[in-house]
Parts: C-alpha cells; structure tokens; sequence
C-alpha cells in the first residue's frame, strides 16, 4: 500500500495525495481505537482484577517475547493485503479511510511485527476502555504515519528508489520495532518496581 498511495499513483488517478492521506491517517486512528477500546473493555471484564502489579509484569514478559520474536527470523502468520481494486473503484477518500481502518485495526493486514498482539495485550492489560482507546489509537496512528515515507515519489525512478531504500533497511526497521518492545517491557518493569 505505501507504493499504491504515493503522490505519483495519486495524481495518476487524478487525486491529491495529501487528502488521500489525510483519509487514511483519520482511518488508521479510528481502526487502532475501536480495537484499543474493545480490548479494554474485554479486559475490564476479565483482567483488571488481577491488580496492576500481575498485569504490569505480563506486560514486561510480553514485550521481552515481542521483542525477541522481531528479532529472529520467524514471521508471524498472516499475509493479506488491502483489496487494491479499490483505488480504481473508488473515491480517494473512501479507499484512504478504508486503507487507514484495516491498517489501524491491525489485523486486517500484513501482520509483520509482534507490536500488532502486543499493542492488543497492552490495552487489554490496561483493563480500560478509555486506555485502551488511547493505546490503540496511537497504535494506529503510528501505522497510519508509515504512508509519509512516500512523500517524495513523483516518477518511476523515486518509486524504484523507495523500495530499494526499504529492502535496505527492512532488518534496520525490524530491529526498531525490537527496540520499541524492549523499552516499553523496560518502561512496564519500571513501574512494576515503583508499586
């Protein structure tokens, strides 16, 4: 998705690129809070009386296994694609905000990190709808921002480049992901010493 939404596919098929983004960010952040919220209000009713400290260390544990998992050579299953027969179907700012949904709501995507169970465990340890909101709608927010990284694509050749760049760089970003799991299983141990 992020080389079929660049400013070069855009104005191929006649729209700006910016709203199109726009949509999709709007539909990202919804998709991560709806989910968010769900698994809040899930763990709500079946969590949060476990008390902070029990939910605070599986928190720790998991993003110590989210984080080892990116780092290995495994994939986490999964492998489909938002149906691309909608941007010729569609207006920009339907196929952006649908795009933006399923990419926020995680799962209806490449599954491609170990983030995407641990932001879901993380709200649902949260043990709150409205945390869990706001998780996921940062969550989503995040994955929704990816889409940037195509700003400069106006011919072939920047799109070439573009995935050139992101083959590079794909251990470099897995890596990343690793560290953000690390340090918010850092952050949860933290704060578990602090009860």
């Amino acid at each position: 998705m992020l080389t079929s939404i660049s400013p070069l596919g855009e104005r191929a098929r006649g729209n700006r690129w910016s709203l199109t983004v726009l949509w999709l960010g709007l539909g990202a952040v919804g998709g991560g809070a709806a989910i968010g919220a769900a698994f809040g209000a899930l763990g709500r009713a079946s969590v949060a009386a476990a008390g902070s400290g029990a939910r605070l260390a599986l928190l720790a544990v998991a993003c110590a296994a989210a984080a080892v998992w990116d780092l290995s050579d495994r994939r986490l299953p999964g492998r489909r694609q938002v149906n691309e027969d909608w941007l010729v179907a569609y207006r920009s700012w339907v196929y952006g905000a649908g795009f933006g949904l399923q990419l926020g709501a995680a799962v209806a995507t490449v599954v491609n990190t170990a983030l995407v169970p641990l932001f879901m465990l993380a709200a649902l340890l949260a043990g709150d709808m409205t945390a869990g909101l706001a998780i996921g709608a940062a969550f989503g927010a995040t994955r929704g921002a990816s889409l940037v990284l195509g700003r400069r694509v106006r011919t072939p050749d920047d799109l070439r480049h573009l995935h050139r760049r992101l083959d590079q760089h794909a251990d470099r970003i897995r890596q990343a992901g690793a560290g953000v799991a690390a340090a918010l299983g850092g952050a949860a141990a933290a704060s578990l010493l602090a009860l």
